[in-house]
């Protein structure tokens, strides 16, 4: 069957389900694409890369099966919402810190990790200040999968500033002599991002739909799957918390669909992957990669 194909993921899984969600945002927009959505679709794949290595590096489930199948699913939720392209990079630099909180757990190279956490974190914030709000699952995972002290948060901090000051410098070198006013803009230029959208959330079919499937598929996740052990309970919770930090951008931005990805792509590969009614699952997922992959 089709969705058998799926299962594993190599090359030519990852080859085909990238063209599909490529495809698939070819199809969704083809009376208005631009090539910011071309940008956009080949940062997603980019971004799927990244998850599934994340995934394997930190043996988060125990098998990657179906995780080609995740993207596909997600494309046509995707490409029907509200995308920024600042937003989708932003997010790639998130799951780079969140990449390296992961790998605290191995208690090897911590000072460097920590640093690079903050590092990437920082980019992050500066292409979308709301991305701020993941200090709580930083400073939590670090917690859970390490330690959390003094030192631990000079250490991240050390990273995070490093971005700014570089920044600061650069803008001071373009314009011939220092001036420190010009971090106190930057600043107040985050700040200014960071207040409500008062047009927010936006409760669209298909603004809310993505949301609500993750929400349900987390909740059976957690109820089914969260862990027999403490170290698979501790990877659970941290990514709980980072699905709720996700959640809430929902007050804050309208293009936050894409936060979704990393928790959606884990709890629905575990679900899919343990679920043994073979053809009722292989109907069901045709069915949505073909209803999903078509306007409304």
């Amino acid at each position: 069957m089709i969705i058998r194909f799926f299962k594993f993921t190599k090359l030519p899984q990852l080859i085909v389900s990238s063209i599909i969600s490529v495809a698939t945002m070819i199809n969704l927009k083809f009376n208005n694409l631009s090539w910011e959505d071309l940008y956009i679709s080949f940062l997603l794949v980019f971004i799927f890369l990244l998850s599934i290595f994340i995934i394997s590096k930190n043996s988060i489930l125990k098998n990657n099966q179906y995780t080609t199948l995740g993207l596909i699913i997600f494309s046509g939720f995707f490409y029907k919402t509200e995308i920024n392209f600042l937003t989708v990079l932003s997010y790639l630099f998130l799951l780079f810190s969140i990449r390296k909180i992961y790998s605290l757990k191995s208690h090897k190279k911590t000072n460097k990790k920590l640093f690079d956490a903050g590092f990437w974190f920082s980019i992050s914030t500066i292409l979308s200040p709301v991305n701020i709000l993941f200090i709580i699952s930083i400073l939590f995972g670090t917690y859970i999968l390490y330690k959390l002290n003094i030192k631990t948060i000079l250490q991240f901090i050390m990273g995070y500033f490093s971005v700014v000051f570089i920044a600061v410098l650069f803008f001071n070198l373009q314009l011939g002599s220092p001036n420190s006013l010009h971090l106190f803009d930057i600043v107040d230029s985050l700040i200014l991002q960071l207040q409500p959208c008062f047009n927010c959330p936006d409760f669209s079919f298909f603004n809310t739909s993505i949301l609500v499937i993750t929400s349900l598929i987390f909740s059976v996740y957690l109820f089914q799957y969260f862990g027999s052990n403490r170290t698979e309970r501790l990877k659970n919770t941290f990514l709980l918390l980072f699905l709720l930090n996700s959640i809430l951008l929902i007050f804050l931005i309208e293009d936050y669909t894409i936060f979704l990805f990393f928790p959606f792509l884990v709890t629905l590969v575990r679900i899919i992957s343990q679920t043994r009614k073979s053809i009722f699952l292989e109907s069901v997922m045709i069915l949505i990669v073909l209803l999903n992959s078509f306007p409304l």
